[in-house]
């Protein structure tokens, strides 16, 4: 798996297919997905600098076991919550990049215990919330994929 880094770098790249949607992948397009990621990783990472991390404790908890060992998240299962619903406008999505880039760096400089909650893996420490926001981006990347490639097949 690409590191975040290179991740966002193959997002921007795809902004040129932002208008490719096909119903029979996804029911969003290339520029949902795009900017889908972008709001999760704002999202994410501003949570990570809010956070207390005296107040982080680690609980085991099975979905996330398996979608960290298998590093694939089940495509149709889960609805993405509101506030990382884009709108898929381009000019936010240029903003949205710029300030992603800028938030990797602050998150460079957190502490090991700063986490976010997660709506079913529970709170997520500084390492696990990197590798879940890597497993999440692959994720929608290999989407998109499919969609620019107009490869019905890949997902199935």
């Amino acid at each position: 798996m690409e590191s975040l880094e290179r991740q966002i770098q193959q997002l921007e790249e795809n902004i040129s297919y932002m208008h490719v949607n096909d119903a029979q992948i996804s029911k969003g397009s290339v520029g949902w997905h795009i900017e889908h990621c972008l709001l999760v990783l704002i999202t994410v990472i501003s949570a990570l600098k809010k956070s207390d991390p005296h107040r982080y404790t680690w609980v085991f908890n099975w979905k996330r076991v398996w979608v960290f060992f298998t590093q694939k998240i089940p495509r149709g299962r889960v609805k993405a919550p509101s506030y990382v619903d884009p709108q898929v406008d381009p000019l936010h999505v240029t903003d949205q990049l710029t300030k992603v880039k800028q938030s990797l760096e602050e998150m460079k400089t957190l502490p090991h215990k700063a986490y976010f909650h997660h709506f079913i893996f529970g709170d997520l420490d500084l390492k696990d919330t990197h590798y879940f926001l890597r497993i999440h981006t692959h994720h929608h990347l290999k989407i998109m994929a499919e969609l620019i490639n107009g490869d019905a097949e890949a997902g199935q």
